[in-house]
């Protein structure tokens, strides 16, 4: 369970460099030997400890869990029901905000247009009429 480096290994660090006792290119071993890990069983057991203390771990995260569910479990259900509701109501909020914020910049796109159309329109209605042809009277 321990890391036991104490330097036998002649620095190979027990293969946990990813390499174990790998050949290079040009060390040792005939060629095309590269692939071969000499000390595989020492590797695997060096890993295989590893995992166990990973599961015993994982053992007793399960392990404090069920006491906890055991002991408070339905306090903590209740805090967990009332933190789940305050998340609701703020991100339903945040998404009305939101959709507020999109329908006014979708509006704030148009406008202008809709400024090109009123000044058109407030052009128009200022330009001077052309006066009508006056009549000319008659001799009465």
């Amino acid at each position: 369970m321990h890391d036991q480096r104490d330097g036998r290994d002649g620095g190979r660090d027990q293969g946990r460099d990813g390499g174990g006792d790998r050949r290079r290119e040009g060390e040792g071993g005939p060629q095309g030997t590269e692939f071969l890990e000499l000390e595989l069983s020492r590797m695997l057991l060096s890993r295989a400890s590893e995992v166990a203390q990973e599961a015993a771990i994982e053992l007793m995260r399960e392990a404090l869990k069920e006491r906890l569910r055991e002991r408070i479990g339905g306090e903590l259900a209740a805090i967990g029901r009332l933190a789940a509701d305050e998340l609701a109501d703020d991100v339903a909020a945040n998404l009305e905000i939101e959709a507020r914020i999109v329908a006014r910049m979708q509006s704030a796109a148009g406008v202008h247009g809709r400024l090109r159309a009123a000044l058109a329109q407030g052009a128009r209605a200022s330009e001077p009429r052309a006066a009508a042809p006056r009549r000319r009277r008659g001799k009465r």
